[in-house]
């Protein structure tokens, strides 16, 4: 099957004091390979003082190779093999990003060919000049042609991914998951005043879902939006919105929230009237949940500490959300670079650290309190499988399941335990959301 896309010319001049975000895309591709700093990380390096445009093209070229990785190597391979030597992935790269531009961006053929062969110039690769040429016109004058049988979504989501998927939840509902994933996410606001969220909604040209949260269809400067600069709300996803409105009471009572940052969790839980501690190990991260804090004029107290070593002495609480570091597999249509970073490995390192925080949460929960477990996974192993073991483990505990009327009438993620397992292919009526995990436990003794 031959395909091509459609793709105007998206070029902009690119003044001599900045550098060219192509440059930028290489340099993030090569320091993304190592997994464990993450594309906003070196989004944020990189794009530091470079004009919006540049910046907004940069995160889109990016996000668009990542997005289409697979299809990318595959219509690369019959006509690219990789030199044997140290310049091998930074030439790999520059033909990706010039893929990505011919086939699935706004960018016309001459541009796209043109600046891949430039940006080859200017990182010191001249001698593959003419193979860049090459490969570049070739596809771009005879187009591609699949693997019979195979699609997009089956190239560009991992294998180990893909598997694992169709093992949880079937092949049906795991090709839904992939393409849902591979999709672009939505601009979603948690309103502080919950009462003002039909307000902001319509003062931003965007709707109010089920279970609250304002959703916009276009980005622009979330800081030049109204009501930024008044505190007024914050971004969070819908999904990771859910878990800190789940605690049966929240005024006056004192509520951990462990691995806070940025933050949105701790402000919801503070704006309900919670004495809200958010406790995260990174210094820099809590620097952001102050910031936060302080642009939406609520109060918390922030402890930089590892939340699975804290002091015997740390005084127990009314309640206690744990929102656990994961592979974050339900959040690849915000940060599709997890599908280049994570792999079942990396994920299953994960799972000791999850046990561990969960017996810490127990250790600071006092009786009758509730704990609230949620991570930003698909994985069964980082949600359900955690639960089910630790409540083995701690027959103190048992599950308080979550209503459809918590949610605003919304009950399609409600599993049969009473467990929130959502799924990118869920609202998508409304544009999706990203994937997520939540239980509700209570302390009995």
């Amino acid at each position: 099957m031959t395909e091509r896309r459609a793709r105007p010319d998206n070029r902009h001049a690119q003044p001599e004091d900045f550098p060219d975000p192509r440059m930028l895309a290489v340099k993030t591709l090569q320091e993304l390979r190592g997994g464990e700093v993450t594309l906003d990380e070196l989004l944020s390096k990189h794009s530091f003082g470079l004009p919006s445009l540049d910046r907004n093209f940069l995160r889109q070229l990016l996000g668009t190779t990542l997005r289409h990785l697979g299809e990318i190597d595959a219509m690369l391979a019959p006509r690219y093999h990789p030199p044997q030597d140290r310049t091998a992935s930074r030439l790999t790269n520059i033909l990706r990003l010039g893929v990505a531009q011919l086939f699935f961006m706004d960018t016309a053929d001459h541009g796209a060919v043109d600046s891949t062969v430039n940006l080859a110039r200017d990182a010191g690769l001249h001698r593959y000049v003419k193979l860049i040429n090459a490969v570049l016109r070739g596809l771009q004058r005879d187009g591609f042609e699949w693997p019979e049988n195979v699609e997009g979504w089956q190239l560009n989501v991992p294998a180990w991914l893909r598997g694992s998927w169709k093992k949880a939840y079937g092949a049906e509902i795991a090709q839904g998951i992939a393409q849902a994933s591979l999709g672009y996410a939505m601009l979603d606001l948690s309103v502080k005043d919950p009462a003002e969220a039909a307000h902001w909604a319509e003062e931003m040209d965007g709707i109010v879902l089920p279970t609250g949260t304002v959703r916009l269809e276009g980005r622009g400067r979330i800081r030049k939006l109204p009501g930024y600069k008044d505190g007024k709300w914050w971004v969070q996803d819908a999904a990771a919105s859910i878990p800190a409105k789940l605690f049966s009471a929240y005024e006056g009572k004192t509520i951990y929230d462990l691995c806070a940052a940025p933050g949105g969790k701790t402000m919801q839980l503070a704006a309900m009237g919670a004495q809200a501690i958010a406790v995260d190990k990174s210094e820099g991260r809590l620097k952001r949940v102050y910031e936060n804090l302080e642009r939406v004029e609520l109060g918390a107290a922030v402890v930089i500490g590892d939340a699975t070593d804290l002091a015997p002495d740390t005084p127990r609480a009314d309640a206690v959300l744990l929102d656990a570091p994961c592979s974050a597999t339900g959040t690849i249509r915000r940060h599709p670079d997890i599908l280049l970073r994570q792999n079942d490995k990396l994920m299953r390192s994960l799972l000791p650290i999850q046990t561990k925080l969960l017996n810490q949460a127990d250790k600071l929960l006092n009786v009758g309190g509730e704990l609230i477990y949620c991570t930003c996974s698909l994985q069964p192993e980082e949600g359900e499988h955690q639960i089910k073991s630790f409540l083995a483990d701690h027959p103190n505990f048992e599950r308080k399941p979550i209503t459809a009327q918590e949610l605003g009438g919304w009950d399609e993620a409600i599993n049969d335990a009473g467990e929130l397992r959502i799924l990118p292919l869920y609202m998508q009526e409304y544009g999706g959301i990203d994937g997520f995990f939540c239980a509700r436990l209570v302390k009995k003794s």
